[in-house]
């Protein structure tokens, strides 16, 4: 199985599954002048490490209280034993960093390709591979994937996840202070490369557009803005019981089909839809340069569904109005507290939830993403319609409507 950023797969599904698996980290070219150092984070639910033990790296091989985490000594690879998981444990995070790479000035970009492997530790077969461009990336920290756990179960996904930084900030994210482990890493004292892109903030960090800040404005870079990862995520809400968000979200039974799609228009005047009616998939490495990744038809999935821009050929789209559908079933918004977030390379992450309700209607538009001369403005629309034909006269696309499913 091949992965692009954002998809996942399930590890510990039936009674033959995976109790243990191994990840393994490579890259093209093989021979390089990066020092390249990876590292895993254990981390309960509150996104932190209980201590500094829950940081694996170069002198510190393994997870205290059972071992469920085990990096090799000579190789970029960790062994991930689900059995012997501390209970507290709900993610193990899988970095990878350039040592002292804002000293140097280097990055990602200086390489072609790094592919994650993920084996299956008894049988030896390998599970997915999750090969990464990074030609095009100017970062010297980078979250390769996560393993989590949900409903008990395990899962991992593909998270492509680069930023600035180093090692220091992404530790520090997680709650480590590297100086106290004795860790090497970039000085403190900026490096030309840290002074062009620390004008943006990191990837971590996340900014919610609403009625008072409901948008942003992108400036163009060079290579474009790499892939832009859009996610719907839903729950259906049974109770007020006080669960939390994610702990609603991972509720079995969904009621709502709601099902993630654009309408685009081309700068050459071409218009279209993607969207899993009429399998209108899309193509990211073509016209349209936006595909819609996975449809989430039984409602069971609790990562929902996701769409993709290419975002290296930003300059040849015009606008991309996201929208949600409720395709099956009584409209009921209210009960699905749904979430959009947009994942940009090098920029915050962008969340808008549907914070407005109109039972009656069955389309929502969550954003428009504006090519604006060459940058790109991301607004926050929440606004309903009974059909596509009126979402499309909204804002201008032109298409021609007929009836269609999913089959």
């Amino acid at each position: 199985m091949d992965l692009q950023p954002g998809q996942n797969f399930l590890i510990t599904r039936h009674s033959l599954a995976p109790k243990s698996v191994k990840i393994t980290l490579a890259w093209e070219p093989a021979e390089t002048t990066l020092l390249l150092r990876s590292s895993a984070f254990a981390l309960t639910s509150h996104g932190k490490v209980r201590s500094g033990h829950d940081f694996i790296y170069q002198n510190q091989l393994t997870l205290p209280d059972g071992g469920g985490v085990q990096r090799t000594v000579d190789k970029n690879e960790f062994a991930v034993n689900f059995s012997q998981m501390p209970i507290t444990i709900e993610r193990i995070v899988i970095a990878l960093t350039i040592e002292q790479g804002l000293q140097h000035n280097q990055s990602f970009s200086q390489l072609y390709q790094i592919e994650s492997k993920i084996f299956d530790l008894n049988s030896g077969k390998c599970l997915a591979v999750f090969p990464l461009l990074t030609s095009m990336m100017l970062e010297t920290a980078l979250i390769v994937g996560e393993f989590y756990s949900r409903n008990k179960e395990w899962k991992f996904r593909a998270v492509g996840q680069g930023f600035v930084g180093g090692l220091r900030q992404l530790a520090g994210e997680y709650g480590i202070d590297i100086n106290d482990i004795g860790v090497v890493d970039a000085p403190d004292t900026p490096t030309k490369l840290e002074v062009l892109t620390s004008s943006h903030p990191t990837q971590l960090k996340k900014i919610t557009l609403d009625k008072k800040n409901p948008s942003i404005s992108l400036d163009k870079k060079v290579h474009g803005f790499g892939e832009i990862v859009a996610n719907l995520n839903w729950h259906q809400r049974k109770d007020s019981s006080g669960k939390g968000f994610f702990g609603r979200l991972i509720q079995s039974s969904r009621k709502v089909d709601l099902d993630l799609g654009c309408l685009f228009k081309l700068r050459n005047g071409e218009s279209g839809v993607v969207q899993a009616l009429g399998n209108a998939f899309g193509s990211l490495n073509m016209q349209p340069y936006i595909q819609l990744m996975s449809d989430d038809r039984s409602g069971a999935s609790v990562d929902g569904e996701f769409l993709h821009i290419n975002g290296q050929h930003w300059n040849k789209l015009d606008r991309v109005v996201l929208f949600a559908m409720i395709y099956e079933g009584t409209p009921n918004w209210s009960e699905t507290d749904a979430v959009v977030t947009l994942q940009i390379p090098e920029r915050p992450l962008l969340e808008i939830r549907i914070d407005s309700h109109h039972n009656d209607q069955r389309i929502c538009a969550l954003a428009i993403l504006e090519n604006q001369d060459g940058n790109l403005r991301v607004t926050k629309l929440v606004k309903y319609f009974q059909d596509h034909r009126y979402l499309d006269q909204a804002y201008g696309f032109g298409l021609r409507w007929v009836a269609g499913s999913k089959s």
